[in-house]
């Protein structure tokens, strides 16, 4: 029983709550967050360099267009990611994914710009599984413009069509 003189101290305050592990709360924890964040700056480095390196190939000239379009992207979505690491107070790592030596090994361009387009849907997929469970603000900006871009882009290859590549993946069109 209390006395007159004694003071109920609260267990915890609620403006401690934004110290407390995001976890805690139903989000993913920081580290989880940086392990995914890391996975997909890999994911996007590849997806650059095969467009890169794709590019240089002259029976690659019908998809130039789509294919520096999706490189730009990818570069532009390193950029993003690695600020978002930063954010969160982690180091970004300079791998470059499996991704890469998969694509690269498919000598029939086609084939091989098809699963770059199954990498697209990918991220998204990984995206979207993620936005829900990732509690800092600016990540999740960051992350939804990622979204935004690789939807635009996936599903815009066409082995058939060079021309409806460059449609799809034109921002203006």
């Amino acid at each position: 029983m209390q006395t007159e003189n004694e003071i109920n101290e609260p267990n915890s305050s609620p403006c401690q709550m934004a110290d407390t592990d995001p976890a805690y709360h139903g989000f993913l924890p920081r580290e989880e967050v940086l392990t995914l964040l890391n996975t997909l700056l890999s994911a996007e480095r590849a997806g650059a360099k095969i467009c890169g390196d794709t590019l240089q190939q002259p029976e690659a000239k019908p998809w130039a267009h789509f294919l520096e379009q999706v490189k730009q992207d990818e570069v532009e979505s390193c950029r993003g990611l690695i600020f978002s690491i930063l954010l969160l107070g982690g180091h970004a790592g300079t791998d470059v994914g499996d991704f890469y030596e998969k694509c690269m090994a498919i000598a029939d361009l086609p084939a091989r710009l098809q699963l770059l387009d199954k990498g697209q849907l990918w991220v998204v997929r990984k995206i979207r599984e993620a936005l829900p469970k990732i509690s800092h603000p600016g990540v999740q900006t960051q992350l939804r413009e990622m979204l935004r871009v690789h939807e635009r882009n996936s599903g815009t290859f066409s082995p058939t069509d060079p021309a409806m590549a460059k449609q799809n993946s034109d921002p203006d069109s």
